[in-house]
């Protein structure tokens, strides 16, 4: 995208070359003066903002849908893994780079057995009650106990809602994957790097699930333009994996993300997976974020008409969720055949040229692929110039007018003798101690405002996750007390596994039924919430911000024709100060970020795996004691008497686990990250109210005693002065260029 790339150069250069200005303003006196310490920080800010800044896009979708393919056209290259295993898949994210390189982010050994602790709750003979020491996977003897455990178990115990159980998947791949992957975990973070001819082999680790089960991160840095510098694309996992800690993930970068699109198989067309994916991202509250995407299967479409058909009918679908759904459809699969064409085996050879022959398909696809191009350049184009230059050209244009005030000031006192210079020394003191009552003014304004929104956010908080009201945490309750086993279907299983693996089999799916809850229900109540409170911040801030900032500016327009008599220009009205499109790059600079949504998934840990195992237990001696005297019948019945205690008990620690985990929950959003943000909103508002008053109201006192001892050269300063306002006039005539560029490019 060469026109944002060049103004994003441009902006960079301005910055640096104003800061470079300041410090030969600084030079001439050779003083130390606060207005330029701060001019410079901001230029070291901005600076900073404009390299690491990232625009995120999304990409969803079912599995099998056609996002890899995708993301894979977008770079013009077969760089992702196709068709990835979808139990242990992460979110892949890809960036453009001067070099081809696979960053592969493992998991450490404490986040290893943490997960194993979690999938192995009430796992029997894994229960090692009175045991002096944790799991640890990296001990041989805690590997074969796991092991022995899920040898243990009947295959139908592996089974949960007709898909693999995702803890025992988990389980047996965390030890599959020991023996090849241990070399490179550590005790703290690590990395695997695979780049240039070794890249490739970055697919067999991320495409085996006992190896990707130990990894939680993946950036790929692609050698090709891609959609331009600070742009990263993310292949998600898919919207219908049987595993909801996917489902979190998403979610988490869903957050972060600038746009979203969501894949749809015209072969397949919108599934129950989608219609509630969908409604998930509505009730987190940003399906306004979202396009779509119609992958079209050439060979599924015997005519344009059937295809044009099979695409109305997702559209009218989609319109029942997101109304006015923006839809594009285009085979992705075709277009990165294209783009490879040299490359491809024999088949697919055969299958492009197959496709080519289908001209009325063909030239629809490639018709929507570059208008799906167009839409998707611009609309990044738009939110990076909008949102990533628009502020820090502002910020700069109001330094390089403090520049130009500073030069024009200084020529005055230059100007006079040494009464005349003590003189307007006296009255700037005077106007001095004016600005500096406005600016303790606005900070006590300030503060108070924080402590206030911190108290709203405090209550907030607390009444959202209060479990006395009709709320999220009360819903979740309603949830797990609500859940019906169907104890009959047990019965065979009790009478061939016994009471432990049967527990065990019906805690799987009770655990993944309050998971998909959690996930699918809790969790994007939570985000719209949070983004709510965060809207709420900004605009609270702004508010005052706003009359603040008009104070600031009349203040400074009556220090200005104060001190200048008329030689002076007169000061442009600056622009309203806001925050809000700071908000990530605030949020960045903090440090913080929302608590996971996994963490909400963590409850399983807190269960007292060895009372319930224990209670079960002491039913089956019971029975043994007995069994003799009574009838096969009775045997049984008193079996499925002590199942259902089983799962009573089981309910209620889940419950509790759920309520103590939820409550560290809150704590953590409320101190970790919203209170943290209001602090570092109001910081970076109080910054920028400082950067208006830079310079003005500096003291005097040193230079206008250098003057009077006739220890300062005026010819020499007034020579330097000079030079600085010609690349003053320069830069503000940058400013202005790139201003207007700005303004044209948004329309």
């Amino acid at each position: 995208m060469p026109a944002y790339e060049t103004m994003k150069l441009q902006l960079s250069r301005i910055s640096d070359d104003t800061a470079h200005l300041i410090n030969e303003a600084e030079k001439i006196t050779e003083l130390i003066d606060e207005g330029f310490s701060q001019w410079k920080t901001t230029c070291q800010i901005i600076s900073e903002q404009i390299s690491e800044e990232i625009m995120r896009v999304a990409v969803v979708g079912a599995i099998k849908s056609g996002k890899s393919t995708l993301v894979n056209t977008l770079f013009g290259g077969d760089y992702l893994k196709r068709g990835a295993g979808v139990v242990t898949s992460i979110v892949t994210r890809v960036r453009t780079s001067t070099r081809l390189r696979a960053i592969l982010y493992l998991k450490n050994w404490d986040e290893v057995n943490r997960d194993i602790d979690q999938a192995s709750v009430l796992l029997p003979a894994h229960n090692r009650s009175g045991a002096e020491h944790p799991f640890d996977i990296r001990r041989e003897k805690d590997r074969q106990i796991l092991d022995r455990a899920l040898a243990d178990l009947a295959a139908d115990q592996l089974i949960s809602n007709d898909t693999r159980s995702a803890g025992s998947v988990l389980l047996a791949s965390y030890l599959n994957g020991y023996d090849r992957v241990q070399q490179f975990v550590q005790a703290d973070h690590a990395t695997v790097v695979f780049e240039n001819d070794r890249f490739a082999l970055h697919r067999d680790f991320v495409g085996d699930d006992a190896m990707a089960v130990y990894l939680k991160d993946v950036l790929l840095e692609i050698d090709t333009p891609g959609l331009g510098d600070g742009v990263e694309i993310a292949d998600c996992q898919g919207s219908d994996s049987p595993n909801p800690l996917h489902l979190a993930m998403i979610q988490d970068y869903l957050m972060l993300a600038h746009l979203t699109v969501y894949v749809v198989s015209s072969r397949t067309g919108l599934r129950q997976a989608d219609i509630r994916f969908l409604s998930m991202i509505r009730k987190m509250g940003i399906l306004e974020t979202v396009v779509f995407v119609v992958n079209c299967d050439l060979s599924e479409h015997e005519s344009i008409q059937d295809l044009s058909e099979g695409i109305r009918k997702i559209e009218a679908e989609l319109s029942l969720i997101c109304p006015e759904p923006q839809v594009f459809a285009f085979s992705a699969l075709f277009l990165l055949m294209s783009q490879m064409e040299s490359d491809l085996s024999q088949r697919d050879h055969e299958r492009f040229a197959y496709w080519c022959r289908e001209t009325a398909l063909v030239d629809f696809s490639t018709s929507e692929q570059t208008r799906f191009q167009q839409f998707l350049e611009q609309k990044i184009l738009r939110e990076r110039t909008s949102l990533l230059l628009k502020n820090h050209l502002e910020r700069l244009e109001i330094v390089a007018g403090g520049i130009g005030d500073w030069i024009a000031f200084n020529r005055d006192l230059l100007a006079r003798d040494a009464g005349g210079a003590r003189e307007l020394a006296d009255r700037v003191h005077h106007h001095r101690g004016r600005l500096e009552r406005m600016k303790l003014t606005v900070k006590n304004t300030l503060d108070g405002a924080v402590s206030q929104v911190k108290r709203d956010l405090k209550t907030a908080v607390d009444r959202f996750f209060d479990e006395h009201t009709d709320g999220v945490v009360a819903g979740v309750v309603r949830f797990v007390r609500g859940y019906q086993v169907e104890m009959h279907s047990y019965d065979e299983s009790l009478m061939s596994v016994g009471f432990a693996k049967t527990l065990y089999m019906v805690f799987q799916e009770f655990k993944q039924a309050v998971d998909a809850h959690l996930a699918e229900t809790v969790n994007p109540q939570v985000m719209r919430f949070v983004k709510a409170q965060e809207k709420n911040l900004i605009g609270y801030l702004d508010e005052i911000a706003g009359p603040y900032g008009s104070m600031i500016d009349d203040a400074l327009a009556q220090y200005t024709d104060a001190m200048g008599e008329g030689k002076m220009a007169p000061r442009r009205p600056s622009s309203p100060m806001s925050i809000g499109p700071d908000l990530e790059t605030i949020r960045k600079m903090a440090g913080l970020s929302l608590p996971p949504a996994a963490a909400t998934m963590r409850y399983s840990a807190q269960i007292k795996t060895e009372a319930v195992m224990r209670f079960g237990f002491y039913k089956i001696v019971n029975l043994v004691k007995k069994a003799m005297k009574k009838s096969a019948d009775k045997v049984h019945q008193e079996q499925f008497l002590a199942l259902a205690s089983g799962i009573k008990r089981m309910k209620r620690e889940t419950e509790r686990s759920i309520l103590f985990l939820l409550k560290d929950y809150k704590e953590n959003i409320k101190f970790q990250y919203m209170l943290k943000l209001a602090d570092a909103t109001a910081t970076a508002l109080y910054r920028q109210m400082l950067e208006r008053f830079q310079h003005q109201g500096a003291d005097l006192s040193r230079l206008v005693e250098l003057i009077s001892e006739q220890r300062l050269d005026k010819e020499d300063v007034s020579a330097s002065l000079d030079r600085i306002e010609d690349s003053s006039r320069l830069l503000q005539k940058k400013i202005s260029h790139l201003k207007a560029d700005l303004q044209q490019m948004n329309g």
